[in-house]
Order: structure tokens, then C-alpha cells, then sequence
């Protein structure tokens, strides 16, 4: 019997495979797997609870096996992956005990998978790609053989999943109140901040600039945070400066009070970016910071003789994130206003910011790759201290309105500078767009005298043949069709 070759036919997910040989055996009596037969089922049903799952010390049913056949002196063991796609790019693996023919995970294994593939710390339930890889398991020696080959899986199947709360409670909005709420929690005055759109247990940073006029500021402008649901109900969490003394301090922490009274101070005019990270640090404190609101930073480098007020410009919208063309040559910084009198930014290590004024200039990308003569797409957090820069290889139009359609892109001609970009095409009904690189990365549309970053798709003014210009050297950046 020792020398029977085993019919055993092992199915994933009701499709036959193939159980291949084994390498050679030292005792050549073992028994030879030539092929198998295991089927697996969904056992999750309805979204997976993972703290009800930790609260009761149970684990989680994930899949059954429906049927298999005998598999003498050998065990069956199974090891879980979790993917955020379905294709299972860079999956996550987890262990798996399989009791009464049930697969189950362990609930933190599972929560572990979850933050990992989907990179996140929302508590909100998702949906993740799990499967399993299955292995026959010598009792005697724990010699083990992956079931199918390396590239047979079981089961997969997409599954809903509520994480581990993360520690701590964050709300989509968060409001200042104080001076311009005359001291209260009226919702109609207070100054809504936000943050990057995204999961604010993934971006907890919210800001809101203020202007603040002077007579404010010799009265001492009075400003605390407060989330969404205190103004919603009248009354509840604020956050607020944690030391009275330190309350004019521009940067500082605030700690959880239940109600107003306690405030922060600033007692100079001008418009200000208040700045709030709603997620707590280990001691419960929130961190704030309050500056002066940049309108735009400016880019000095060998391009313009190292001159602010003649380099382009980036723009923003909330004061934090600014982006735009810039022409390189080589180096560059980033300054807060036309002149080298206020705050420069220089280069700390690739893609890292520092207001040092002694600190060296921006000579690479972020990935460490040389800056050479050229239009770069940049950008820069002035929170973070972080920056990006896009070498642009070409520009072109695309759209129905186009000669190539929506398949096929026109490109245009630079100037010397890289600044103003020309094509002479003909153009029929219908709209365009601008786009860089030959791709949807960097793409820009809108009205002629506003062309904005992946603005609307531009109506095409005129038909028949045509030149158009791209002026990028000022801020909003513009286009002639003649």
C-alpha cells in the first residue's frame, strides 16, 4: 500500500488542478501525491466585525471546506492572503486554523491585513480581496506540499470588514470659533476648516485662514476648535490652549475641555492659516500652529539670475498645498514672497523642505534624480516640508475638437525659456484639453484666460486652422486661439 499512487483530485473554487510530484524522497516508499480534490466555500456573511469578534475571544469564520478526500498520514493547513484588488497585488499574509473543516483568523491578524493593503486607520468597514493557499502536511515529520502548485489559490472572495478603532475619534469637520463667533458656538460665524478631502484618521491636518482686522488683533483675537457634532448640539467637545500662559504662543497644543471659556490669543493683524492635527499624541494633546497665510510661493534659481520677483510662481488653495510650472535650471528654492525678506525654503534631503535660510538649494527630485534645464511641475506642502518636481517632456492639445481626437494628442513647440508653448493646427467643433508627458498625470483645461490643473475640457472658440498659444510664465496661466 506504501508504494499506491493516491487518486486524489483537489479542486479550488470548483476548477480542477493538478497536484504536481514532489522532489525526490529519501525513503522512496513514501507515498506520491499525483493529484487531489478540494472545494472551499464562503463563510462570511454580512460585514466582519472585528472588535465584536476580539471582545467575545473568538475567531473569524472565513471559509468552509465543502469537500475533500482522505488524505491518509497527511493534515490539511491552509494560509490566508488579503489584497486591496482583486488581482492580489502585494498581498498580505495571514495564518489560518482550520478546526471542523472551518477556516478562521485570528481578529488581529485580520486587523493587521486591513491597515496594511488598505493603508488606512478609518475605522469604517471596507471591503478587502481575500483567498487561501492550501498545504498537505506530514503528521509525522510536518513536511508540507503546496496543494496545485504555487499558482493555484482557494476561494478568493471579496469581504467586508469593520477594523479595531484606532485609538482616538475624528470627525469630517471641524469649525474655529471665538472672536468670530462672539465667544459662543454660533454655527452661522464659525470658520469651517479642512483638510485634504480624504479620511481624516488619514489626514487628521484641518486649517482655515482668518483675517484678522487690527482692532481684533490690539483686543487679542480669541480662537478654540471645535468638531462638527459640538456645533451641531450646542454644547460639547472644545479644544483649547492646554496652558493659559502659552495661549499666545503660535504653535503649542490644545487638550479636550467641555466647553468654551478657555481661548488662544493672537494680537497681530493680518491674515493667518490656523493649522490643527485632530489626531491626539500619546498624551492626549492636539497639536496647532498659526502663521502668516502665504498667497503663493515663488521659485528663484539660475532660470531667472536668482531673483523672486522674475520666477514663476505656485498657487494654492487652501495655504498649504501649492503647485505649479516652474523652469529649472539645475536648482531652485521656494520663497514666501518676491524677495529673499521672509520665510525660503531650501532643501533638507530629497523631497524634504526646511525653513533654514542657510539651508542648501533644491538640486534633485525627490527620488534623487538630477534637476536639469527644463519645465518642471512642482509642488509643495509648507506643513508637511515636503516637495515634488515633474519634469514635463512635452505638451499638446487632445480632445474631439483636435485633429487626433481623444486617441491621439497635438503636440506643441516651447520657447527658449519653456514658458510659452505654440502649435499651429486646425480645430473643429467640440472641446480640448492641455495635457503633459503624453499622459493624464498633468493635464489642465478650464476657460482660455484661466487654464487651470485638471480643470473642464476647453469648448474649441474657433474652427479651422489656427495657432495657440500657452502662456505659463504668470499665474493664472492662459491661452490665445488666433
Amino acid at each position: 500500500m506504501l508504494m499506491m499512487a493516491l487518486g486524489l483530485g483537489f479542486t479550488a473554487c470548483d476548477n480542477d488542478f493538478d497536484f504536481p510530484n514532489p522532489p525526490g524522497q529519501s525513503n522512496p516508499q513514501e507515498p506520491v501525491f499525483e493529484s487531489a480534490s478540494l472545494t472551499l466555500a464562503s463563510a462570511v456573511s454580512g460585514t466582519v466585525n472585528l472588535v465584536e469578534a476580539n471582545d467575545a475571544d473568538t475567531f473569524v469564520p472565513l471559509a468552509e471546506i465543502t469537500a475533500v478526500d482522505s488524505l491518509p498520514g497527511y493534515d490539511l493547513k491552509f494560509v490566508g492572503q488579503m489584497s486591496a484588488s482583486d488581482n492580489f497585488a502585494n498581498p498580505f499574509e495571514f495564518p489560518v486554523t482550520l478546526s471542523e473543516k472551518i477556516l478562521t483568523a485570528d481578529p488581529d491578524d485580520l486587523d493587521a491585513g486591513f491597515r496594511g493593503v488598505l493603508n488606512t486607520l478609518d475605522p469604517a468597514a471596507k471591503d478587502v480581496n481575500i483567498r487561501f493557499k492550501a498545504y498537505a502536511v506530514k503528521a509525522a515529520n510536518n513536511e508540507q506540499v503546496r496543494l496545485g502548485g504555487s499558482d493555484v489559490f482557494y476561494c478568493p472572495m471579496k469581504a467586508s470588514i469593520k477594523p479595531f478603532n484606532p485609538g482616538f475619534t475624528a470627525e469630517e469637520t471641524y469649525y474655529l470659533v471665538g472672536t468670530c463667533t462672539g465667544g459662543s458656538l454660533d454655527a452661522a460665524s464659525a470658520v469651517r476648516m479642512t483638510n485634504s478631502g480624504i479620511s481624516p484618521y488619514d489626514d487628521p491636518v484641518f486649517s482655515c485662514v482668518v483675517d484678522i482686522t487690527g482692532d481684533q488683533a490690539a483686543a487679542g483675537y480669541e480662537w478654540a476648535v471645535v468638531p462638527a457634532s459640538t456645533l451641531a448640539a450646542g454644547s460639547g467637545l472644545v479644544l483649547a490652549p492646554s496652558d493659559a500662559e502659552l495661549a499666545g504662543d503660535a504653535n503649542g497644543y490644545l487638550k479636550e475641555y467641555e466647553s468654551t471659556g478657555v481661548w488662544g490669543v493672537v494680537s497681530e493683524s493680518n491674515n493667518h492659516l490656523f493649522t490643527v492635527n485632530v489626531r491626539p499624541d500619546e498624551d492626549g494633546l492636539y497639536s496647532y500652529k498659526i502663521e502668516l497665510a502665504i498667497p503663493n510661493l515663488w521659485t528663484p534659481g539660475p532660470s531667472n539670475n536668482w531673483t523672486p520677483g522674475a520666477s514663476q510662481m505656485l498657487y494654492t488653495d487652501n495655504y498649504k498645498y501649492y503647485q505649479g510650472f516652474v523652469h529649472i535650471d539645475g536648482e531652485f528654492k521656494f520663497t514666501s514672497a518676491p524677495d529673499w525678506n521672509h520665510t525660503n525654503f531650501g532643501f533638507l534631503e530629497p523631497g524634504k523642505l526646511t525653513t533654514d535660510g542657510s539651508a542648501g538649494n533644491m538640486n534633485v527630485a525627490p527620488d534623487g534624480t538630477p534637476l536639469t534645464n527644463g519645465l518642471y511641475w512642482c509642488s509643495a506642502d509648507i506643513v508637511a516640508l515636503t516637495y515634488t518636481t515633474a519634469a514635463i517632456n512635452s505638451l499638446a492639445i487632445i480632445g474631439d475638437a483636435t485633429e487626433g481626437g481623444w486617441d491621439a494628442e497635438t503636440a506643441m513647440t516651447p520657447s527658449e525659456d519653456f514658458l510659452t508653448w505654440t502649435l499651429t493646427t486646425t480645430l473643429k467643433e467640440g472641446t480640448f484639453k492641455f495635457r503633459a508627458n503624453n499622459a493624464w498625470d498633468i493635464d489642465f483645461g478650464g476657460t482660455l484666460d484661466n487654464i487651470t490643473f485638471k480643470g473642464d475640457n476647453i469648448p474649441a472658440p474657433k474652427t479651422g486652422a489656427v495657432t495657440i498659444v500657452l502662456d505659463l510664465s504668470t499665474i493664472p496661466y492662459t491661452a490665445t486661439v488666433k
